[in-house]
């Protein structure tokens, strides 16, 4: 653009301010150099014109040339300010682009500092919810989820120091109910999370100096032992007193005709034959005795001739369990199978003695005091608080394999024993071949089926 459109933009008012300030200053500059050129150039004023005529033809040469020279000087002037303008606004164009360059540039960096603020913090927030993730997963979960199930080593009872476990103390309940001779107190469970425990149960106790433990998993209240066997409950018969049925056989002829064998005949020959297998025992050798009576005897007549045979033959036994007889409100026989121990063993523990007293006869809290064999109050009491414990804690039920979709069947247990006392049918007992077969000449015993110890 010429310096000559400048100036009718800057007449116009067109131009910017800053290039409308640049045509100012230039003006100015002229005005002075024009001023400067009059002061400096020798141009006569009036009185010097009134001087003569050849002055005046002088200075018209002189003005001539003057004029020449101030347009010349105009003409390089106005190029010279033409060049500085457009250098000037060349200039101020750069130095815009390089403001706007130099703001683009910082504005990049803002956003890209944002962004980089944006995303660490949002790096440290998905880090500490991935942390507290893993850290729930690995601590807190494993135990939410834990509490939802069975804890074998939540405490079942505690006296100063000594806490009893709930694994513990059920499977205490259920094997001296259910596993004569197999007393197991004690259970060993390590905490794998989500409910899931290694389970070791050891045998504290034996006769034949040979301990064997079982191992297993507890997940989610599912209990799978490695050995089924050691734990299982003993196939094991009670003859009751009177039931002649469970002598009872028949033999299939030649043309499928079924015949009624004498009922009598069969159970003599029963117990021969277990005669002769005690008969073959080895004589150091601890065997496992189950023993039916002739009769139904009150506990206190029972355990008066127990004590008093042990007394007078100088027999070694090993752990009573005597099998208590009750019934239906049919008559019938509720379980044939169950029983206690009159003599403690194991280790003590701790319970809700107010709502199962006598729950176990080794007590944490009155370790001097060890109950009486023939106290017959005590005895009830004891078996009575184990049928209530195993009815309101039935876990450990299902966890051995036995059903517990009958929920009336322990209660009418209680009712049975607590309307008649405690009846006894039979008992088993650890012996050895001498004692076996001295138990044979006793009056009230009817059979006896045998096992070697373990």
């Amino acid at each position: 653009m010429t310096y000559r459109e400048l100036l009718k933009l800057y007449k116009q008012g067109k131009l910017e301010d800053s290039t409308k300030k640049q045509i100012e200053a230039e003006i100015e500059k002229q005005d002075a150099i024009s001023e400067f050129l009059y002061e400096e150039g020798a141009i006569p004023d009036f009185s010097d014109l009134e001087s003569g005529q050849d002055y005046f033809d002088d200075l018209n040469d002189k003005k001539q040339w003057t004029e020449r020279q101030n347009s010349k000087t105009e003409d390089n002037v106005e190029k010279q300010s033409e060049n500085r303008i457009i250098e000037k606004s060349k200039s101020a164009g750069d130095s815009r682009n390089q403001q706007e360059d130099e703001f683009n540039r910082q504005f990049i960096k803002e956003i890209q500092r944002f962004i980089r603020r944006a995303f660490i913090k949002m790096g440290l927030a998905v880090g500490v919810v991935v942390l507290a993730v893993v850290l729930s997963a690995v601590f807190i979960l494993p135990k939410a989820v834990s509490e939802f199930y069975y804890n074998p080593n939540e405490a079942a009872g505690q006296y100063e120091e000594m806490t009893t476990t709930r694994m513990n103390l059920d499977l205490s309940v259920y094997s001296e109910l259910f596993l004569p001779g197999n007393h197991r107190d004690q259970v060993s469970a390590v905490s794998r999370g989500y409910g899931e425990y290694d389970i070791v149960i050891p045998q504290t106790s034996s006769w034949t100096g040979k301990f064997t433990s079982v191992s297993g998993r507890l997940v989610r209240g599912k209990l799978t032992l490695y050995d089924n066997n050691v734990l299982s409950r003993p196939i094991m018969q009670f003859y009751l007193p009177g039931d002649e049925d469970a002598w009872a056989a028949w033999e299939v002829d030649e043309n499928v005709k079924e015949t009624k064998m004498d009922t009598e005949a069969r159970k003599e020959a029963s117990i021969q034959d277990s005669k002769e297998t005690i008969a073959d025992y080895n004589d150091n050798d601890w065997y496992l005795a189950y023993v039916s009576l002739n009769d139904i005897m009150d506990y206190k007549d029972f355990i008066e001739w127990f004590q008093n045979l042990s007394n007078q033959k100088e027999l070694e036994w090993g752990a009573l369990w005597c099998a208590v007889h009750t019934e239906d409100e049919d008559g019938y026989c509720v379980e044939p199978n169950i029983g206690f121990c009159p003599l403690p063993s194991g280790m003590s523990v701790s319970w809700d003695r107010e709502k199962y007293p006598y729950l176990s006869l080794l007590d944490n809290s009155d370790l001097s005091h060890v109950a009486e064999a023939n106290d017959e109050e005590t005895m009830q009491t004891h078996f009575t608080s184990m049928l209530s414990y195993i009815q309101d804690h039935d876990d450990i039920l299902s966890m051995m394999g036995q059903t517990t979709d009958s929920p009336n069947r322990y209660q009418d247990m209680i009712n049975f024993v607590q309307k008649n006392g405690l009846k006894i049918h039979g008992f088993a007992v650890s012996a050895k071949k001498k004692a076996l077969l001295e138990l044979y000449k006793e009056d009230v015993v009817s059979y006896i089926q045998t096992t070697p110890q373990n």
